[in-house]
């Protein structure tokens, strides 16, 4: 029988009136008849009134056939049919997927989901299989399995503390139906927050899936936005004076409207300190508490009242100083005086560079010999390589360099003998494209000493080095270092150090993944190094290989799902909060990501999933013997309402009068 896509666009068949009122009005032309007088012929009496019909009958026929089937046209008919019933023992599949990202455990998602999920389960007459996913598929159960136990883990399940990540269910979903299956369909519940969705795409159809997307957990949502969440963003633990400790957090509004919050800090079990913070709509605000230092090992941060998302309202925090840097040392086997006083000298400038409290350095030389060996998973942040010769290209250092640079360690180099053997080193690696050119000055202390040149102005050093400590920097005496020039490809290369006369004192390579090379033309000997050298050097070495904006020291933060390599095994983190492993402290938080209240509209997804789930021009009644074909009727009634609006425009084009006009000559 026909049906219509659009049966809203029938009520343009009212339009029929408009030819009948056309032809009612219509009024017929009286040939004109000429005389040469009028005296003969008798007045009669025209009617004044009188009741009006239609002219031309059979073209106002065809003129309402056609304003009908243009309505029909625009109602987009179609033709619906039952196929051929559906051969027995064909197999029809249906497949319910689950969202436990963290944010399904706010706005009443997870519970909707279960409610959902139980209904289609009750109703489905196909063989049924169940999908948990979350940043990894969770929990699966093949189709065709027990319905008592799909519906034991969909009553059972909780959202995971990993950031979702769709594309894991994508991924997974066509390998879950069978190959002899004749009908698959796939039911997916979730939030569909963006954070989550933004990068998943696959072409579900192409597949043979038709799907249902069920949102969940948005009966505040607004326009995308679901409301009434505050979040604890950020929290973190600094020095604050002797004995004292501050801890400063980050409080996030995603609603639209002003809100007040409560904070409180908790260490030992009990409430130690409470802020009530004011927080702009959309923006944050900071919340920060002073406590004495040694009393607790941690601390936690919450949100005094629940919201609609409660996973993001609590943080944990070490109170503890963070773990040292370690350095160490690569040098010839044998060493030399020169060597060993150079050595000394910088272990000493670069342990006495922190302090007692977040900001350490820690000399590890175990795992510097480590790292030379191969073990590149021992932590060094800072590598010297002392007196760089034959030694370095025997044991084939090169590559352990460049792996550990690219990883965002420090290494700093300083020349050995001879001075070009050096350069040549450097650069048979492809580390510093740098000609030598001599050594300018000798190795005893001269009268005329090298003198480090003043810093440009937009030097980022020339910030560190001013007054008396520019002061200090400037009157350093340099008694013997190599005159190098730039090469053919030395782009990149920084020289935030010159001499008097404009020669480079330091070279800088910096690295992709954050890691930096440095290399000095020159040794440092104690013997003959004076004062102001001594009180500079210190703070240039620190400036020089780890940047004038050195990140902050803290305890190692990651989110649920992260993994930290360790000595003796590795730590997954699996939820947040506060823990000990080997010989760090690591705080593990929830991904901020999961708070966001965005989400997807259905039209949105649909584009990512290889369009509608289920044809606008037909429908399959899950369960049923036969299914129904459609098919668009719309070309014949175009070439219809075409043939009607040819016939009509011949009907009604003006006809040549028959009768010749006479001429009456008196």
């Amino acid at each position: 029988m026909i049906e219509f896509a659009q049966p809203a666009a029938l009520w343009t068949a009212l339009a029929i009136g408009l030819p009948v009122v056309a032809h009612m009005a219509y009024r017929r032309v009286t040939e004109k008849f000429y005389f040469s007088s009028l005296r003969f012929i008798r007045p009669s009496q025209i009617p004044r009134t009188g009741k009006r019909t239609p002219s031309d009958i059979p073209l106002l026929l065809v003129r309402i056939l056609l304003f009908i089937i243009l309505s029909l046209l625009l109602a987009d008919p179609y033709w619906k049919s039952p196929s051929t019933p559906s051969l027995e023992g064909q197999n029809k599949e249906t497949l319910i997927a689950i969202d436990l990202s963290p944010s399904m455990g706010g706005w009443g998602g997870i519970e909707e989901a279960k409610e959902k999920a139980l209904t289609i389960l009750e109703k489905s007459e196909n063989e049924v299989g169940f999908i948990a996913f979350g940043n990894t598929i969770l929990n699966k159960i093949e189709i065709g399995n027990d319905r008592d136990s799909i519906k034991a883990q969909i009553q059972n399940v909780l959202p995971d503390w990993s950031r979702g990540n769709a594309q894991v269910l994508l991924d997974q979903t066509p390998a879950m139906f069978s190959e002899k299956a004749k009908e698959r369909k796939l039911y997916i519940l979730s939030d569909f927050q963006e954070s989550d969705w933004q990068t998943a795409y696959t072409d579900l159809q192409n597949s043979g899936i038709t799907y249902e997307l069920i949102k969940v957990g948005g009966e505040s949502e607004i326009e995308g936005k679901r409301q009434n969440n505050l979040s604890v963003l950020e929290a973190r633990a600094v020095p604050a004076g002797p004995d004292k400790i501050r801890v400063w957090t980050v409080i996030r509004n995603w609603d639209d409207t002003n809100k007040t919050a409560e904070v409180e800090l908790i260490a030992g079990g009990k409430v130690k300190a409470k802020n009530i913070v004011s927080i702009a709509p959309y923006g944050s605000v900071q919340s920060q508490f002073v406590i004495k230092e040694g009393d607790f090992s941690f601390a936690k941060v919450q949100l005094v009242e629940g919201d609609a998302f409660a996973l993001d309202n609590e943080r944990s925090v070490w109170l503890k100083a963070p773990p040292a840097r370690r350095f160490g040392f690569w040098m010839p086997e044998f060493e030399n005086d020169e060597t060993d006083q150079e050595k000394s000298f910088l272990k000493t400038a670069v342990a006495s560079s922190g302090d007692n409290g977040w900001n350490r350095w820690e000399w590890d030389q175990d795992r510097a010999d480590a790292l030379r060996l191969g073990d590149d998973q021992l932590e060094v942040q800072l590598l010297m390589i002392l007196g760089l010769g034959k030694w370095f290209e025997e044991e084939q250092l090169g590559g352990l360099i460049e792996k550990y640079i690219s990883k965002g360690g420090v290494a700093l180099i300083t020349p050995g003998e001879p001075f070009s053997s050096t350069v040549s080193i450097l650069k048979s690696n492809q580390f510093f494209d740098y000609n030598f050119v001599r050594v300018a000055g000798g190795a005893v202390q001269s009268k005329n000493p090298f003198r480090i040149g003043a810093l440009e102005s937009s030097s980022a050093l020339s910030e560190v080095f001013a007054g008396k400590a520019a002061r200090d920097l400037y009157l350093s005496a340099i008694h013997r270092f190599g005159i190098m020039k730039p090469g053919t490809s030395s782009e990149g290369i920084e020289v935030p150090l010159r001499d008097q006369e404009g020669r480079p004192l330091a070279l800088i390579k910096p690295f992709d993944g954050g890691g930096r090379l440095v290399f000095l033309p020159f040794r440092m000997n104690t013997t003959w190094t004076d004062l102001p050298l001594r009180n500079s050097f210190l703070p240039l070495l620190m400036e020089l290989t780890q940047g004038v904006e050195r990140e902050s020291r803290s305890w190692p933060v990651i989110e649920p799902g992260e993994e930290l390599i360790g000595v003796s095994g590795n730590f997954i983190a699996k939820k947040p909060g506060a823990f000990r492993f080997e010989d760090q402290w690591v705080e593990v938080v929830l991904s901020s990501a999961e708070s966001s209240p965005d989400t997807f509209s259905m039209n949105e997804l649909t584009e990512s999933l290889g369009g509608p789930g289920v044809d606008s021009t037909s429908s399959t009644v899950e369960g049923g013997d036969s299914e129904e074909e459609s098919n668009p009727l719309w070309m014949w009634f175009a070439i219809l309402a075409t043939t009607l609006l040819i016939v009509e425009m011949l009907w009604s084009r003006p006809r040549q009068n028959s009768n010749a006009q006479k001429q009456i000559h008196a």
